[in-house]
């Protein structure tokens, strides 16, 4: 027994130095194995991300765009036809509540294709003027819009189902038409509320200034609402007219997020604003849009050629507009790439921008959209 003790005891001597400098050298390998491995699949899972997230903004960028951009002079039945404005001219901007143009826009200067363009910064502030933009910019985007970017106006009725007019009532006499009609039901007119009104022959745009009857007798008088009414009166062959809700302009532009970061925004009438836009960010990353436009110059109701919003203003052709082609550079909140040894320079629609040196993924989403109502 006490030999088997012995015998033992001398097994269990433990390790040489050199037996534990061994097993650190391994173990150290091991753990530089792993925490390469760990790096890796961590770049791995911040590249995977950022392209996830890039993808996802860039779809829904573009899908505000075309939903509402497809809808453009879209007035009811009177889709080919020339709205009249019976809304009183704004002695500051007159964008929100001008519906007789179903689409313009605004085009940067020296962002034309051909033209390079270098981003300021990372994080741009808006421009704080507007003549860096042909036609000029509005005043109501004053101070929203980031430098270097274009600017897309659409217009249409939002409206759902239409109700119909019933009965003009005569006025006084010729020189003093009705300031109300009659419509076969309810529809959820409200005092305030702007109606797109037309015959399929003709169009015009109102406010409803107070509502009676239950809800079927709308009356329009001028010297009331904002922006109120120039006019007041219908022909009497607008009897059996339809009346939609809700005729809209939407302003797409990039401005500074909520972050600071550019992003995709819209501004759409508002009757209750001052300047009578509301604004919203819709999208976060978008840090530039480029735009043209597709010119019917045959009456094919195909694009001719696509030109800027400079030059469709120039040559009058906004009523010849058929298409719209857009580009949109979108980016990841954060840095997922190794730094470029240079500034990237990304082509959107023939344009240059060059981007900051920075860490960030980013990538081109482009779309051509149709103007469903102007290939009738």
């Amino acid at each position: 027994m006490r030999g088997n003790q012995t015998h033992l005891r001398l097994r269990q001597t433990g390790l040489s130095l050199i037996e534990l400098m061994i097993a650190l050298v391994v173990g150290l390998i091991l753990m530089a194995g792993v925490l390469s491995i760990f790096i890796s699949s961590r770049q791995g899972y911040g590249v995977n991300t950022a392209i996830a997230r890039v993808q996802e903004n860039g779809r829904f960028a573009l899908d505000f765009i075309h939903n509402d951009t497809r809808m453009a002079g879209y007035m009811g039945c009177a889709t080919s036809t020339q709205v009249a404005n019976y809304l009183n001219p704004q002695s500051g901007s007159n964008l929100p509540y001008d519906f007789t143009t179903a689409l313009t826009g605004y085009e940067f200067t020296g962002t034309a294709p051909t033209d390079a363009y270098t981003l300021p910064s990372e994080n741009p502030n808006p421009s704080t003027g507007t003549g860096n933009w042909s036609p000029t910019l509005d005043s109501t985007l004053q101070n929203r819009v980031i430098p270097g970017t274009d600017v897309l106006v659409v217009r249409f009725s939002q409206g759902g189902d239409p109700v119909y007019i019933t009965s003009i009532p005569g006025g006084a006499s010729p020189g003093s038409p009705s300031a109300d009609f009659q419509i076969n039901m309810n529809g959820g007119i409200q005092t305030g509320n702007l109606m797109v009104i037309t015959n399929c022959l003709s169009a015009v745009v109102m406010q409803a200034t107070q509502v009676n009857g239950g809800g079927t007798n709308v009356v329009h008088n001028t010297g009331s609402g904002s922006p109120g009414n120039a006019i007041q009166g219908l022909p009497s062959d607008f009897v059996g007219a339809q009346v939609m809700l809700a005729p809209t302009t939407i302003v797409f532009f990039i401005g500074q997020g909520t972050d600071g970061s550019p992003a995709l925004f819209e501004a759409v009438t508002d009757t209750t604003q001052t300047n009578g836009f509301s604004y919203e960010e819709l999208v976060p990353g978008v840090e530039n849009m480029q735009v043209l436009y597709g010119v019917d110059l045959t009456g094919t109701q195909t694009p001719s050629e696509y030109e800027t919003a400079a030059a469709v203003a120039a040559a009058g052709d906004w009523s010849n507009v058929v298409s719209v082609r857009i580009a949109l550079l979108v980016r990841s909140d954060e840095g997922a790439m190794p730094l470029p040894t240079v500034a990237p320079v990304y082509n959107l629609l023939g344009t240059s921008i060059t981007v900051p040196r920075d860490t960030r993924l980013r990538r081109i989403f482009t779309a051509t959209i149709a103007i469903r109502n102007r290939l009738q």
